[in-house]
């Protein structure tokens, strides 16, 4: 199997992406000017009336602006009594001017203090000047006739002020930093942002998509075997649009058919409730709250080689964070519970497969301490353990893998509400140890990132990684240290196209056994958003798999069209 050529080949389409965006010379995003806390303490803003300046010109109402907008979107300048992001009401320690700013008893604004991470600029009073009328003026003679904008009044407004991609009313309680959604909205800028359904003080935001789907090796074995599947997959938010606290509920399912091996379709769901309880402006309770099932996929070195079918994977899952700010140090304490349950399969020739010894139970603890060297940047470290308990022992070599686990990070943290760079990045190191002292130890270097970048109004990339012990039920092995990354990029051929390409490498190191596996995934993506509510889409996908048991390489080719509704 020659991996090299795969890789370089996939590889291309993401070459030509990046490179279109480098050379196309858009003109950047702005930088959003306000900083955030490191915690997911996001209050509102409010809008209030800017008293117009003696002597300046009268300021032009925007009939558009006069519309409802959900908390959160984008808002005019005229904000300006937003409370500061460290607990201080706007006008602790002085007076305020009718600006929003504080002033001191003389009346003269102060400088911004320490803590002071989420304060509004103040709104810049009208300017004296002349309104330009007039048809616009062409270009010089002897000027540069390519750097002139050439796109239409449409294109430009929407791309050079996009979407910030940072909603407070719609992803308000993060409990994991690793996990928060808020970096991929970032990266995944579009022309129309969707409009949700208001019940009351909620949004209700629906999604569908429906597709069909060729798969080249159904079974991720070496030996490939076609099909073709149809599918959907609808999801639905309800978000809370309130003033303090939040809460989320979230459904979303995927069903697929396919011709001929039916017993490959998927059946698979997700429930998850959200909420934030806000204690004071200072600290905060996160919560999480899900049932997730899923099957497990065949290529899969856990799964039993004799199933007929896929085990259903049931994980139930409650975690909680504690957030605490003190000026510019942050304090965050985070606690999870998860229980994964694998079901019986069915054996090929008949009977009965048996997966409880694969079942399990993880807790863990974590502690985490930030400093905000400024709004957009801050230095953190992080120490966390867990305990991994087994219902039974492994049928494979009767030894029973319970085992205690500690992990250390340091990194950096770029914030969450930036328009240019948002998300984190760490490493550190990891251990597990299997309380059975025929099990070896399990520790490695660990890496950790979500981290997006929008380079411009037209360009944007994410990087992923993810590092941590996976378990094993194979004779003599207590687990694997597996390592992910891969990193996309987002790029706006025009308006309404908007391709993707992406790159991901997987690793698996199992311990006490020489078993390795590595997988690389290439993708591109294709989108063209026919309107605010219909997207058509197509998605090509190869895997390439490598293990040293040769007999589990495989390639695999995927192909996906459809289209996605949502209101």
């Amino acid at each position: 199997m020659n991996v090299g050529r795969h890789v370089a080949w996939f590889g291309l389409g993401f070459g030509a992406i990046t490179l279109l965006g480098l050379v196309a010379d858009p003109r950047p995003a702005r930088a959003q000017g306000t900083g955030s806390s490191i915690t997911t303490i996001n209050p509102p803003p409010r809008a209030q009336e800017v008293q117009p300046r003696r002597g300046g010109l009268p300021v032009a109402v925007d009939p558009a602006a006069s519309e409802p907008k959900l908390r959160g979107t984008s808002v005019p300048a005229t904000i300006g009594d937003e409370p500061a992001a460290d607990g201080r009401d706007s006008n602790e320690g002085g007076e305020t001017a009718d600006d929003g700013m504080p002033q001191d008893t003389v009346g003269q604004r102060q400088a911004p203090r320490d803590g002071d991470v989420n304060q509004q600029d103040a709104i810049a009073p009208n300017q004296d000047g002349v309104i330009p009328t007039g048809e616009p003026r062409g270009p010089q003679d002897g000027a540069d006739t390519t750097a002139i904008d050439t796109r239409s009044a449409d294109d430009i407004a929407v791309f050079e002020n996009p979407p910030a991609g940072f909603d407070p009313a719609l992803f308000q309680a993060e409990v994991d930093p690793i996990l928060d959604r808020r970096p991929e909205r970032l990266f995944r800028f579009e022309p129309f942002d969707a409009r949700g359904i208001r019940l009351g003080t909620f949004v209700l935001l629906p999604e569908a998509e429906l597709g069909t789907s060729f798969f080249s090796n159904v079974f991720r074995s070496s030996n490939p075997r076609s099909d073709v599947a149809f599918d959907v997959r609808p999801s639905a938010r309800l978000v809370s649009n309130w003033r303090q606290h939040a809460v989320e509920f979230r459904a979303v399912g995927a069903l697929s058919q396919f011709t001929e091996f039916t017993s490959e379709g998927d059946r698979a769901y997700t429930l998850e409730a959200r909420g934030r309880y806000d204690l004071s402006k200072r600290t905060n309770i996160e919560a999480l709250v899900s049932r997730d099932l899923s099957q497990e996929s065949r290529s899969s070195i856990n799964a039993p080689a004799s199933a007929a079918d896929r085990a259903n994977i049931t994980t139930d899952r409650f975690a909680t964070t504690l957030n605490h700010r003190f000026n510019r140090l942050s304090l965050q304490l985070r606690g999870s519970v998860a229980e994964v349950n694998y079901g019986n399969t069915d054996a090929i020739g008949g009977g009965v497969i048996s997966n409880i010894d694969r079942d399990l139970r993880t807790t863990e603890q974590a502690v985490r301490t930030a400093w905000e060297f400024k709004p957009t940047l801050f230095g953190f470290v992080e120490a966390g353990l867990n305990q991994r308990t087994y219902k039974a022992a492994t049928l494979s070599d009767g030894i029973l893998r319970d085992s205690n686990g500690e992990r250390y990070r340091v990194g950096v943290s770029f914030g969450n509400a930036g328009q240019k760079l948002r998300g984190e990045i760490s490493t550190g190191f990891g251990s597990q140890r299997p309380e059975d002292a025929r099990l070896r130890e399990i520790n490695g270097i660990l890496f950790d990132a979500n981290l997006a970048y929008r380079y411009s109004a037209l360009t944007s990339f994410l990087l992923t990684a993810k590092s941590d012990v996976a378990e094993s039920t194979l004779a003599n092995s207590g687990g694997a240290f597996s390592r992910q990354a891969g990193i996309e990029a987002r790029h706006a051929f025009h308006r309404y196209l908007i391709g993707t390409a992406g790159l991901t490498y997987t690793t698996q190191d199992f311990e006490g056994i020489t078993q390795q596996e590595h997988e690389w995934k290439s993708a591109l993506g294709l989108e063209y958003f026919v309107s605010r509510e219909v997207t058509l889409f197509g998605r090509y996908q190869h895997t390439a798999f490598d293990s040293t048991d040769r007999s589990r390489n495989y390639n695999a080719d995927e192909v996906r069209v459809g289209v996605r509704v949502r209101q």
